[in-house]
Parts: structure tokens; sequence; C-alpha cells
């Protein structure tokens, strides 16, 4: 009879015994499933876009650690950069001068800290020159970030001025600049960058000593390295690590995400409760055709396997679908973003108030995996309820009450 159980359920699921009530009702089990899991594997790949973006992007352009010197000291960078380099986690490091300044064009201004850079050897630390054209790049000149260019209306070869106080004079000087290209990361630097070589910050800024930035081969061991170095070089340098800066960012994208999968989860978990509900009106509508092959031989293990099938079918169906679904889903979400602001006019995502500006995805086999597995064995599970009721029919008595 194995087989005859796998026949009628597959009979019933696809509506084959012509009750169009419970063919409907299959399918509006189904397309829950499918929409749950779609949503949920697409939520997944958005906030993994997210968890990737500010791995490979926000934090390849961020310092890991910085090591300013105190109150501008005096501190012999060069030997200090040899002795930071010999421990076994730092990649690399570079020197960098850091200054506050007011930025003016014509009647506009806007407070920055610029950073004196030395192209070469910010390469190692950084993947900055990868989102700017670098090759106007020279004394007297600047790169903005692409959102403080947008405010102050400026464009690549105008000019510009800097406003740096003078503590001991009592005073402000006003220096001009050539903006030699704009910065564009689409994360939130793009609204605060501003860069010059490090020879021209060192001029500006005759009285202070260079800073140290350090990159790590392990980026979420920044807190630990800053904390061995500190104990080395704390008396010279103040130190900070990435996550003072951008920690509660990054653990905000986490707590996100494990909040939306358990949303998400809720309406998988809805979308099994209604193939629950599908499977008991079945049951209480082939109540007559159950008797009956019970009467013919069919066992109780019969009767619980074949509507095992059916639950069995609706979720493996859905879930295929639905993973499909929310894999093409995830797949042009961006650009469908993308698009919508470019017909609206307005941006969704703006680098001043979301960490980056644009949508991103990170679809993992394993997450759609998992969502598939988990569903289909809810859906399953689901159906043990259900199928065993009709496994409980007394065939007699439900005859005579036909």
């Amino acid at each position: 009879m194995a087989g005859i159980s796998r026949f009628i359920g597959l009979r019933y699921s696809t509506g084959g015994d012509g009750s169009q009530l419970m063919s409907f009702l299959s399918r509006l089990s189904m397309a829950g499933l499918i929409l749950g899991i779609a949503m949920l594997i697409t939520v997944l790949s958005v906030m993994n876009g997210f968890d990737r973006e500010m791995r490979q992007r926000i934090l390849a352009l961020v310092p890991h650690i910085s090591m300013v010197p105190w109150n501008g000291g005096d501190a012999d960078w060069q030997s200090f950069r040899s002795s930071v380099l010999a421990h076994s986690e730092v990649r690399a490091v570079a020197p960098f001068v850091q200054g506050n300044a007011l930025l003016v064009k014509s009647s506009q201004a806007e407070p920055v800290q610029f950073f004196g850079v030395d192209l070469a050897q910010e390469a190692t630390v950084s993947q900055m020159t990868q989102f700017a054209d670098f090759s106007a790049f020279q004394e007297q000149s600047v790169v903005l970030g692409k959102g403080l260019a947008t405010r102050l209306g400026l464009a690549a070869g105008d000019s510009l001025s800097l406003a740096i106080p003078q503590p001991e004079k009592g005073g402000v000087r006003f220096y001009r600049f050539t903006l030699a290209a704009i910065f564009s990361s689409g994360t939130e630097l793009d609204q605060q960058l501003v860069l010059m070589p490090l020879a021209t910050a060192q001029s500006l800024l005759p009285n202070q000593s260079l800073s140290l930035r350090v990159a790590l081969h392990d980026v979420f061991a920044a807190p630990k390295v800053a904390w061995e170095l500190s104990t080395v070089h704390g008396r010279h340098y103040r130190l900070r690590d990435w996550s003072q800066q951008f920690g509660n960012m990054y653990h905000a994208i986490q707590m996100s995400k494990k909040l939306v999968v358990i949303m998400m989860l809720a309406v998988v978990a809805v979308a099994v409760f209604n193939i629950v509900s599908t499977l008991v009106l079945v049951v209480n509508d082939k109540r007559s055709d159950i008797a009956i092959l019970r009467s013919q031989g069919a066992t109780q293990s019969d009767i619980l396997k074949t509507f095992m099938v059916y639950g069995a079918i609706i979720g493996g169906i859905g879930t295929l679908i639905g993973a499909i679904l929310g894999v093409l889903f995830s797949l042009v979400i961006g650009d469908l973003v993308a698009g919508l602001e470019q017909v609206s006019g307005a941006q969704l995502l703006r680098s001043d108030v979301y960490p980056i500006s644009y949508l991103p995805t990170d679809i993992r086999a394993s997450d759609v995996a998992i969502v598939s597995a988990a569903a289909y064995f809810m859906s399953v599970f689901a159906s043990l309820y259900p199928a065993w009721r009709a496994s409980r029919l007394a065939p007699a008595h439900t005859l005579r009450q036909q």
C-alpha cells in the first residue's frame, strides 16, 4: 500500500481528486510558504550585503587603529613605526597628519577635519586610491568626498579655501587650494573626507608630529591589538580602533539582521500553520474516502503516510519555488531600488543617513540551504497532527454518519 499512499497523497495535493476547494486551499498554503521563504532569503541577502560592505569597504577605508601623538608631541614616528610593525597582527603602517579647518567656497562654509597622506604608503593600509583619480593630487590640491563637494557646489578643478586656526597667533589663516578630484565610495566617508598631500599638511601644521595609521591582518582583532600597543606606546600616542567609531553601527547591523530574521521566520511559521489548517480541512472533507480505504485493507500507517505525503509535497514545492524566487529577487533588488531612485528622483539610501548609499546583496548558499531545509521540515512536521487524526478515524462509525 506504500505506492497507493504516495499516489493518493500526490493526487490530493495537486487537486487531482476533483475538489476545487481542496485545490484552492492547497495552492493558497503553498503560496504562503513561497512568499515567506522568498522574503526571508531576500532579507538575509540584503543584511549579508550590508555586513559584507561594512567589512570589505568601510573598514577597508577607515583606520583599523589610529595612533595620534599626545598634544602634538615630538614623537619619533619612524622608530615607533618599526616597533608597531613588529607586532604579529599588524599588516602595514602609514603616517598621516590631521587637522581641523573651515572649508570655504564663496559664501558657503563647512567645518571639516582634513588629512594629509602619502599616497604610496596610504595604499598599503587602505583602499582610498581606488575611489578617486589621484593623478592631479599634488601640492596645494585637495580631494573631497562627493557629498561634501555637492553641498558646496564644487567640481574638479575649482578653487576653494581652507581657514585654519592659528592658536599661537590668536587668529585664522586662509589657504588657497585646487580641487584635484572627488572621492566617491558610496559610504558615509563621502560626506566628510578631505585629503591633501602629506607635505602640504605638515606645512600647514608645522608643530604637529605625524600620526600613524595601522592596518591589521584581522580587522576584528583591532580592540585587542590597540590595547596591546597602548601598553607599549601609550605614553606617546593616543590609540583608537575602528570599533570606537563604527562599532555601534556594526553591532546595529548584526542586531537588525537577527530581528528581521525572527520576523521573517514568523511569516514562514504562519505559512506552515496554514498547511496544518488545510490538512485538517482535507481530512474532514475526505472522511468517507478514508473510511472506504480502511475498509478495503488500508492500515492506519497507510493513511498516515498518505497525508504526510500531501504535506511533504506542498512543503517541497513551496520551498523549492520560494528558494528560487528568493535568489532571483535578491539578484535584482539592488537594480530595482536604483531604478526606482532614478525614476522618482529621490535617493532612498543616502550616505549621510545610512552607512552606504546603495542596496547591497550577498547571496550565501548556506543561508538558502538552511532556510529551505528548515521550512521543508517544518512543513513535514506540521503534517503529523492532521495525518495522525486521519489515521485514527474509525471506518464503521464514519460510514454510518455519511
